[in-house]
């Protein structure tokens, strides 16, 4: 299913091969002023005008597919475009300071499907979805869950009131805000949090009708961001609450990955098993993530089908007669 983003991020990390570009980037949330950590992959052969090559320091403007691991975000760069720094006195380029880069939110885009009815918290509308995503970051789709959260009062969402129980598929645009895991018929469930801004539905794929009355919730503080006090209830349970734990440049060097791990991965051979792409692209510190259950993997499809015989030759007609 499409899940696709938008940030402006601040290169904290990098690594790279002759194939692959890998590290981690921070943005700046306007209201906590808090750096926000998310990793990235970007494929040399699929650099182009507009997905450029940025270094280790560099403000850049990106976009991509995005997945979600161990409280993550997680984007295959198809866009990057690196933002020119400020100039000093001497016109020399100033480096950028995490807490006075622009304050920006990925604005991401996802197909998604309702599992759960909607249900009402202080002022706001959150329905339960599902998508299965794909990316290189891992062998397999997985399921990636997300709470959408919308205004009960804004009239421009009054058509969905009885769509999200009749339509099998939606299409959500708006701000990440962040995620909590909350424990779910003895299992650990992971939910990113949507401030959905724009929502339609597939009119072409219905499925059966369920009860899709909200069910309420107490009204809880103002003081906080209502998707902060979701956060709050339902990750009670859990020892991480949202996605603002911070990962610092200091904490990113403790860390044990190296580009000879990558380009050992990138240069494996196996003349027993067809290469894939996402194969090429996992690092030794991934291979062993399972955020969510994979599912089975989908078999490429080859459109040249076997060769089929040749048409025996027809026999000649008889000469006519006269």
């Amino acid at each position: 299913m499409t899940s696709t983003l938008t940030v402006i991020g601040l290169v904290t990390r990098l690594k790279s091969s002759s194939q692959i570009i890998y590290g981690e980037a921070v943005y700046r949330e306007k209201v906590s002023n808090d750096n926000i950590v998310f990793g990235f992959k970007q494929f040399t052969n699929a650099m182009h005008e507009y997905n450029e090559s940025f270094r280790e320091g560099d403000l850049v403007l990106f976009g991509g597919k995005f997945t979600i691991d161990d409280q993550k975000l997680l984007v295959v760069i198809e866009m990057a475009n690196v933002i020119e720094p400020k100039l000093g006195q001497d016109n020399e380029p100033l480096e950028w300071d995490p807490l006075k880069i622009p304050a920006t939110k990925p604005f991401i885009r996802i197909a998604t499907s309702a599992y759960e009815p909607v249900t009402i918290f202080n002022n706001m509308k959150f329905v339960k979805t599902r998508s299965l995503i794909y990316t290189p970051f891992h062998k397999e789709a997985r399921y990636i869950n997300f709470e959408v959260g919308y205004p009960k009062d804004a009239k421009w969402f009054d058509y969905l009131n009885d769509k999200w129980a009749s339509y099998a598929n939606f299409f959500v645009a708006g701000f990440f805000e962040g995620m909590y895991s909350t424990i779910e018929n003895a299992s650990t469930a992971t939910y990113a949090q949507i401030d959905a801004k724009i929502i339609d539905y597939d009119a072409r794929f219905r499925h059966p009708s369920s009860d899709n009355r909200p069910s309420s919730s107490p009204v809880a503080s103002p003081s906080t961001n209502i998707f902060a006090q979701r956060r709050n209830r339902f990750s009670s349970e859990s020892s991480i609450t949202k996605n603002d734990s911070i990962i610092t440049i200091e904490d990113t060097q403790n860390e044990s990955d190296t580009e000879e791990d990558l380009i050992s991965i990138v240069n494996d051979k196996s003349p027993k098993k067809k290469r894939q792409l996402s194969d090429l692209c996992l690092t030794d510190d991934e291979s062993d993530l399972s955020a969510s259950k994979p599912i089975e993997e989908n078999q490429p499809y080859s459109e040249k089908g076997g060769s089929g015989k040749r048409g025996g030759r027809g026999k000649r007609g008889g000469r006519a007669k006269k």
